[in-house]
């Protein structure tokens, strides 16, 4: 368990946190090593995931900015999408 300044705990023994954690790894592991992801989503559904979690999608567009202020690395609607999903999960199951 780890207790964030926001409130909540996070349940680092969860399967979100494990899903939410192989994702980052695997994010890193595409730019570092160069392997973009290709778009896979429809982009309606990143509309869709910022309409129904407002606060995820200001969690990850900072996140976005610091990666971006950083390392020079622009996040995908992909990723974005997924990051938004996986932040909602850890932080309501």
């Amino acid at each position: 368990m780890f207790n964030t300044n926001t409130g909540f705990t996070l349940d680092t023994d969860s399967f979100n946190y494990e899903r939410f954690i192989t994702h980052l790894r695997a994010l890193i592991i595409r730019h570092l090593t160069g392997k973009e992801s290709h778009s896979e989503l429809d982009p309606a559904l990143l509309q869709l995931m910022v309409a129904k979690y407002p606060k995820e999608k200001d969690t990850v567009d900072r996140i976005a900015q610091y990666l971006k202020r950083e390392a020079d690395w622009t996040l995908s609607a992909d990723d974005q999408t997924y990051l938004i999903l996986h932040i909602w999960r850890v932080t309501h199951r």
